[in-house]
């Protein structure tokens, strides 16, 4: 045999003797191959979004506003309007699944009206924004907080004049992202339901329309008070602890919002009673408090 016989024998026997030990089984079988994972995007998985979300966590917008998600209510009514009142709620489907839910604002796409038109938001009879000769797309704003179940009941589009109507958009949150109690630095609106007639020298407690249980250790930012005097004018004091705060108020014709800001007011905090004094016959038509922690 000569040299290179020799080897080539050797190498051939040094390669099958490789690729018998790369060749031995693992007991118990094959072993399985993983999937990759998914990146670290917080629980984030594109094939299995959360029920109720797209796959961005935008849920909302159509989907029953849920856990904080803005929603939109598109009422198409394609129809000439002319002095009449819209129910909105009914009319967008508007029911007590949405209680909690706050109404940011109403939008009507006009696509012409009468040279008097007028276009109110109404809340629970209270007019809350008007908009004179309108034109194209006009948004009215609620004029205090406006959750629906807790500060109002029915939410209506009122239409003085003639004006042709193309579409109502209705715009509500959850209230998980509005300020409400419990939640420390936010501030919070709260309408007192007065509505009543005050004769000469009387009298009107408010703390009989006020929670003091939920909003104790709240402090008074101020109190607005919207009146209108039956003749020409009237004069309102507040008074907290029987001690007057601040000057007299003086209500016309043409100032019938009146706002007072107490001194260090926290209420069941040494601000346990507050009253209004009146002087003159004024209708006094709302009372909202706006407090703070």
């Amino acid at each position: 045999m000569t040299l290179k016989n020799s080897l080539l024998i050797a190498f051939a026997a040094i390669t099958l003797t490789s690729l018998s030990a790369g060749a031995y089984i693992v007991p118990g079988g094959p072993r399985p191959v993983e999937p990759a994972p998914y990146p670290d995007d917080g629980g984030f998985n594109p094939g299995n979004p959360f029920p109720g979300e797209d796959d961005f966590g935008n849920g909302g917008i159509g989907n029953g506003g849920i856990n904080g998600r803005q929603e939109q209510k598109i009422i198409y009514l394609g129809r000439r309007v002319s002095n009449e009142t819209l129910p909105l709620r009914q009319l967008a489907g508007i029911g007590e699944n949405y209680r909690g839910y706050t109404v940011q604002s109403v939008v009507v796409e006009i696509r012409r009206s009468g040279p008097q038109a007028e276009i109110s938001l109404i809340a629970d009879g209270r007019e809350e924004d008007t908009s004179y000769s309108p034109q194209g797309a006009i948004q009215l704003y609620p004029r205090y907080r406006a959750v629906i179940g807790e500060d109002i009941r029915s939410l209506q589009l009122s239409v003085r004049g003639v004006a042709e109507i193309a579409s109502i958009t209705v715009n509500l949150i959850d209230n998980d992202r509005v300020e409400r109690p419990g939640r420390p630095g936010r501030g919070v609106d709260v309408p007192l339901y007065v509505s009543r007639r005050m004769y000469g020298n009387d009298r009107l407690d408010l703390t009989q329309y006020i929670d003091m249980y939920r909003y104790r250790g709240y402090r008074i930012q101020e109190i607005v008070i919207e009146a209108t005097p039956v003749y020409n004018t009237a004069l309102i004091d507040l008074l907290i602890n029987g001690f007057n705060q601040g000057q007299t108020l003086q209500v016309d014709r043409y100032n019938s919002r009146q706002t007072v800001r107490p001194q260090n007011a926290v209420l069941g905090q040494g601000a346990e009673s507050l009253v209004l004094y009146t002087r003159g016959d004024l209708d006094i038509r709302a009372v909202t408090l706006r407090l703070s922690r």
